[in-house]
């Protein structure tokens, strides 16, 4: 059993250890969970979703940072 898994993110390949999940990809690239919107293979994420949400081989994400302006 492989120890590392594939994943694209936002266009780009990504390797990552084998049990991580959406949230440890997140914080790993310097997100807040919480202050993303995370596209999980084609479905939105809740907030509480990502921490719980194991990643596998050829899974896509899209993230958006979500900022406030005015």
């Amino acid at each position: 059993m492989s120890l590392q898994i594939t994943i694209t993110a936002n266009g780009r390949e990504f390797t990552v250890p084998a049990a991580s999940t959406i949230g440890d990809f997140l914080r790993e690239r310097g997100f807040t969970p919480g202050l993303a919107v995370v596209e999980h293979n084609g479905r939105a994420l809740t907030p509480a979703e990502p921490d719980r949400t194991p990643l596998l081989n050829g899974d896509r994400l899209e993230v958006v940072r979500i900022v406030a302006g005015g």
